[in-house]
């Protein structure tokens, strides 16, 4: 009886010690999902017409890599200053542990962004941009796909710019939530 008990503290503590009390970037958009002072989208790809889309074969797989897209957002107002600093700390924590590498940082007009991701250099299953802005607020995007391949990803966005892809769903969105000024 002894040994029972023995395995199952050994057990426990072992259960214990792999649970990470780290922040999960999953996490924390489950936890504000609900709260009112974020705006919170899902946004499945399926919103795109991909029928009517005009993309050559690489564009188009790296499309079909995408499987859904999260948005969270914070409108920055005078009454949620200390907020926002709270919130774009604890972001900025949880996208800097080893969890995620680096793609690139950007910025301009007051805004700052870093492009994110999770899995390997050439198969990456989770693309993160987070962006601030002092004067308007927060926003964190999470893309999580099968298999997206960085070089594609880019010819995608270039398909984007030209304007080959119609993102009317979420500029739609954008302008009810009001980040578009």
């Amino acid at each position: 009886m002894k040994n029972v008990y023995k395995i199952l503290g050994i057990v426990s503590i072992s259960l214990m010690m792999s649970c990470s009390s780290e922040p999960s970037l999953q996490k924390y958009f489950v936890d504000h999902q609900g709260d009112a002072d974020f705006i919170a989208v899902d946004v499945p790809t399926s919103l795109l017409d991909k029928e009517t889309i005009e993309l050559n074969s690489d564009e188009r797989e790296a499309l079909e890599s995408i499987k859904k897209v999260n948005f969270l957002a914070l409108k920055l107002t005078k009454s949620n200053q200390g907020r926002y600093e709270e919130e774009s700390a604890a972001i900025k924590k949880i996208l800097d542990t080893d969890t995620y590498e680096t793609l690139m940082r950007f910025g301009s007009d007051g805004t700052k962004a870093v492009l994110k991701y999770q899995g390997e250099e050439d198969d990456i299953d989770e693309v993160i941009v987070f962006a601030k802005n002092n004067e308007k607020g927060l926003a964190l995007v999470r893309v999580l796909g099968d298999n997206m391949r960085p070089e594609k990803m880019a010819m995608l966005m270039k398909s984007v710019e030209k304007g080959k892809i119609n993102l009317d769903a979420f500029k739609e969105i954008a302008q009810t939530i009001d980040i578009d000024d």
